[in-house]
């Protein structure tokens, strides 16, 4: 998660720059100048960096981690569900607060600022989205690996209703 403004302020480039490279390749791709292609290379290159240069751990949480924080009781951690929520009702993690994806930006204020957010969506990949957009928003936020389905009840934890 990001420590400082720098920090920040490097992850909100490096998506700026992402969703970019998405909407371009979305548009027909790069002009094929040698500037643009020049230009391209070195955006990749530091996207490239940027990734390898960051620990595993900074915005996933395995789920034995979650589960040892969840079974202590430990009150450093918020639990964000963003499923809907006919989901949490039949099932959720002990703790976990349902907002779901699409209502999370009119939440932001409903969410702590001293505590580390775990949050959670079906797979994975809501959930990690959301990550990144809660660190980018100031938040100290970290993704559970594979979600509800493909983390948690796959390793056969405990959900309650």
């Amino acid at each position: 998660m990001p420590r400082n403004n720098r920090d920040r302020a490097l992850l909100a480039v490096t998506v700026t720059i992402l969703v970019f490279m998405v909407l371009a390749a979305a548009m027909g791709g790069w002009p094929r100048s040698g500037a643009a292609a020049g230009n391209n290379q070195i955006l990749q290159q530091a996207v490239f960096a940027y990734y390898e240069r960051m620990p595993d751990h900074i915005y996933k949480i395995p789920e034995a981690d979650l589960k040892k924080l969840v079974d202590a009781g430990d009150q450093s951690i918020y639990i964000l569900d963003i499923r809907e929520a006919k989901d949490f009702a039949a099932g959720h993690i002990a703790g976990a607060h349902n907002i779901p994806f699409k209502e999370v930006g009119r939440n932001l204020d409903k969410l702590p600022r001293d505590k580390t957010i775990i949050v959670y969506c079906y797979t994975g990949q809501t959930g990690g989205q959301t990550t990144a957009a809660l660190n980018i928003a100031g938040f100290k936020a970290r993704s559970l690996n594979g979600g509800m389905n493909n983390g948690w009840m796959k390793a056969g934890y405990p959900v309650v209703k």
